[in-house]
């Protein structure tokens, strides 16, 4: 409910704002930027919650495969895993933990819309009012027409 009250405002918004105000990007197109939040999960490389059983599952492979040791370069539990498997020592299990965590961010998201140069101005903000909301559906995850 509240994407649609948000795009109701949107398309509204862009509705008020002259054609003008859209530069367009070259003849025949409009190009529209809106901000984007999206996300990403960050993991410690060496000690994210599943980092010993990963290393250890790996040391375990290059030995059976007999590749020579290497160090790994993430480094703690990951690193202490994959030594384990490797020397094929007794299981000893994750020992501290970096839990993974979210980044947010803002981006821009762009939209080239084409128009044909004749079209009356109605029929050229109908297209692209159409084109954007429907956009702004896939980016959102809502039915999509």
């Amino acid at each position: 409910m509240g994407h649609c009250r948000f795009l109701s405002a949107c398309l509204t918004g862009i509705l008020l704002v002259p054609l003008v105000a859209i530069a367009p990007a070259a003849a025949g197109r409009i190009q529209y930027c809106y901000p984007v939040e999206k996300s990403r999960t960050l993991r410690d490389p060496g000690s994210h919650p599943q980092a010993y059983d990963d290393g250890y599952r790996e040391g375990a492979a290059a030995a059976r495969e007999k590749k020579p040791f290497e160090p790994r370069s993430a480094g703690g539990e990951f690193a202490r895993g994959f030594e384990d498997g490797y020397y094929g020592r007794t299981y000893g299990g994750q020992q501290n933990v970096v839990p993974d965590r979210t980044d947010t961010y803002t981006t821009n998201q762009c939209r080239t819309y084409e128009y044909n140069d004749g079209d009356a101005v109605e029929q050229t903000l109908k297209r692209v009012l159409d084109d954007f909301q429907r956009d702004l559906r896939r980016d959102w995850n809502i039915n999509v027409r």
